[in-house]
């Protein structure tokens, strides 16, 4: 047996990495505090979260419309975020977007679409990546400083914004990247793996979360 062939069954006998995403500090209020009783939420990209994220579940008597570019057991309205025609404007009491604006083209775009449907003082939660891997779902296009997300929502009044995955976290996630390029078997996978992490590096892992309220105000 060769010693690359060793390698791998010895590889393949590690256990699976630990999660890397360590939650930097409590989100309070969460975003589902500051809505009405019977909301509309649009959950953004959501495959199969159904809503249901560190900050909590929906309230039970929510109507949740997951919403996604592609379709999937979970995912009530297939729709690109872009153009959310199908959704009245101020009609919506709450959108959570989670780990998307990253993979949208113009993530102002969305974040304007988000505006136009969302009631007069509606509420948007926004997470997004700063230092993160290239992660292609579909695509990958964008990073966000904690500027860049004060500027990208600046059309809403701030309830909070900050980050919710600190340094630990981010060192974690690239080491397992890392490790990954390292125990690679192939020179091809090694290629592979190479690119993925010189773009997630160059393009910044920490995760940035805030949200804001629509300033439109019922006269």
């Amino acid at each position: 047996m060769s010693i690359k062939n060793t390698f791998k069954q010895l590889y393949r006998l590690l256990p699976d990495p630990p999660s890397t995403n360590y939650l930097y500090r409590t989100i309070s209020p969460s975003p589902y505090d500051l809505i009405p009783n019977h909301a509309l939420i649009f959950d953004i990209g959501s495959k199969e979260s159904k809503g249901s994220y560190v900050f909590g579940m929906p309230p039970a008597d929510a109507k949740v419309v997951c919403v996604d570019i592609a379709p999937g057991p979970d995912v009530d309205l297939v729709a690109d975020a872009h153009d959310l025609h199908m959704a009245k404007t101020s009609s919506v009491d709450l959108v959570v977007t989670v780990s998307v604006l990253e993979h949208v083209r113009y993530p102002s775009k969305v974040v304007a679409e988000i505006f136009r449907i969302l009631k007069p003082g509606g509420v948007i939660y926004v997470s997004v990546p700063f230092v993160f891997p290239f992660h292609a779902d579909p695509d990958d296009f964008w990073r966000f400083s904690y500027k860049g997300v004060l500027i990208l929502c600046e059309q809403f009044e701030r309830i909070d914004s900050g980050f919710n995955r600190g340094p630990a976290s981010t060192m974690h996630h690239l080491l397992v990247h890392f490790l990954a390029m390292l125990f690679s078997f192939t020179a091809g996978h090694f290629t592979a793996l190479m690119c993925t992490y010189s773009a997630g590096c160059c393009s910044g892992s920490s995760t940035l979360t805030s949200f804001w309220r629509s300033t439109r105000w019922p006269t």
